[in-house]
C-alpha cells in the first residue's frame, strides 16, 4: 500500500508521534493537483490500495473532495483512511462506501483530555451500525505508564476481538546513545501484562511495525502467544505472534510535495520525487536497495553479531535503531566499488 501525507497539521500531539519529522512543527498541505498526481502515480499499479495518512487526514480543507474523487474512481479498490477519530463523524456518510475503510488510532484520556475522549468515544459509537470489517482500532503502548484499560471499553462498543498494537519506544538518535534492546527489555512486562489482559478480553493484539525481536520470547512467554492465537482462530483473526517476526519492507509514503519516503521512521534519512520513477513498484526496489539492503546486514547491539535469527531476517527490530550503521556501511561499501 502507498500512502499520501495531506497535511502536517494535527488536532494533537502523541508523545509517540511516527512523523514527528513533519507533524505541527512547519505547516505543509497537499493541494489538489498535487493530490491527483499522487493518485494517478499509486495507480501506475493495479493492486497498490490507498492510505490517507497526516498529521490528521480529516482536517484537510479538502478531504471530503478527496475522497469523492477517490470513491468516483473506477480504478481504485481500496483506501484505508488513517485517524485519530475526533472529527471522522463529519465524514461517515462519505465514506459509507465498500472501498473505505478506516483504522482509528485511539489515544488515553489522560493524553488527549476527558472532553475530547467522551468525542472519541462518541464518534465510535456512530459505527455501531457499519459492517465491522469497515473499521479498525489501533493503540500504541509507548512506556510502562500507559494506560491502556479504556481500549477495551472502545473495542466493545463495536463488538471488535481484534487490535492493531504497536511497542512505540523512542527512537536512536546520534545525540541518543540508548541501548533500544535494554529499551524494550524494560517495556517487556507492561507489554505481557497487556497481553494478558487482551486474553481475559479475548482480544487478538495484532502487531504492528516494531515488534520485540524473537529472541525475547522465553517459553514461557510463547505460552501467552498461544493462547492469543487461540482466541484468534476462534474469531477468524489472521494472527500468528509467534511467526510474524520478521524484517520490514517499504511501505511508501507520498509527501504533499510528491518526494516520497521509505515510511516515517526513515524520512530523515532519504527522499525520492515520484516523478523519477515509472510506478510505486520502482519506487519499492529503489527504497530496498538504497535501505534495506544495508539494514539487513547491520544490528544495534553486539550480541546480535551471530544471532542467527538475524541472519534468517527474522529480527523485527526496526530500521530505525540502525540508521548510522547503515550509513557507515554503505560508505564503506561504495568506497570499495
Amino acid at each position: 500500500m502507498a500512502n499520501i501525507f495531506l497535511t502536517s497539521k494535527c488536532n494533537l500531539k502523541c508523545p509517540y508521534c511516527f512523523a514527528d519529522e513533519f507533524v505541527n512543527k512547519s505547516f505543509s498541505e497537499i493541494s489538489v493537483e498535487n493530490f491527483k498526481k499522487a493518485v494517478e502515480f499509486i495507480k501506475t499499479n493495479p493492486n497498490n490500495r490507498i492510505g490517507l495518512i497526516g498529521g490528521e487526514p480529516t482536517l484537510h480543507p479538502h478531504f471530503r473532495d478527496f475522497i469523492k474523487m477517490l470513491k468516483d474512481d473506477e480504478q481504485i479498490k481500496l483506501v484505508t483512511i488513517f485517524t485519530n477519530g475526533l472529527e471522522i463523524d463529519k465524514f461517515i456518510e462519505d465514506i459509507k462506501h465498500e472501498k473505505f475503510n478506516v483504522l482509528i488510532n485511539c489515544n488515553p484520556p489522560s493524553d488527549i483530555g476527558e472532553e475530547r475522549f467522551e468525542k472519541l468515544k462518541n464518534n465510535i459509537k456512530l459505527l455501531q451500525k457499519e459492517p465491522k470489517e469497515k473499521y479498525d482500532l489501533s493503540f500504541n503502548l509507548y512506556s510502562n505508564e500507559t494506560n491502556y484499560h479504556y481500549i477495551f471499553e472502545l473495542l466493545k462498543i463495536l463488538d471488535k476481538h481484534n487490535l492493531r498494537f504497536s511497542t512505540a519506544i523512542p527512537n536512536v538518535s546520534k545525540e541518543n546513545t540508548e541501548d533500544i534492546l535494554q529499551s524494550f527489555k524494560d517495556i517487556k512486562p507492561y507489554v505481557f501484562q497487556f497481553f494478558e489482559d487482551c486474553i481475559k478480553n479475548e482480544i487478538v493484539p495484532t502487531n504492528d511495525c516494531n515488534s520485540f525481536p524473537d529472541c525475547f520470547y522465553t517459553v514461557e512467554d510463547k505460552k501467552v502467544l498461544i493462547k492469543i492465537n487461540m482466541i484468534a482462530k476462534k474469531y477468524s483473526i489472521p494472527n500468528d505472534f509467534i511467526t510474524t517476526c520478521h524484517s520490514c519492507t517499504p511501505v511508501i509514503d507520498i509527501l504533499p510535495d510528491l518526494n516520497a519516503v521509505r515510511c516515517f521512521s526513515m524520512s530523515k534519512y532519504m527522499k525520492a520525487p515520484i516523478s523519477d520513477f515509472k510506478n510505486t513498484d520502482n519506487l519499492y526496489k529503489y527504497f530496498y536497495n538504497k535501505i534495506d539492503n544495508f539494514a539487513r546486514v547491520c544490528y544495534v547491539s553486539k550480541d546480535c553479531d551471530e544471532c542467527k535469527l538475524r541472519l534468517l531476517d527474522k529480527c523485527g527490530i526496526c530500521y530505525t535503531y540502525k540508521i548510522h550503521k547503515m550509513q557507515k556501511v554503505k560508505d564503506i561499501i561504495m568506497q570499495n566499488i
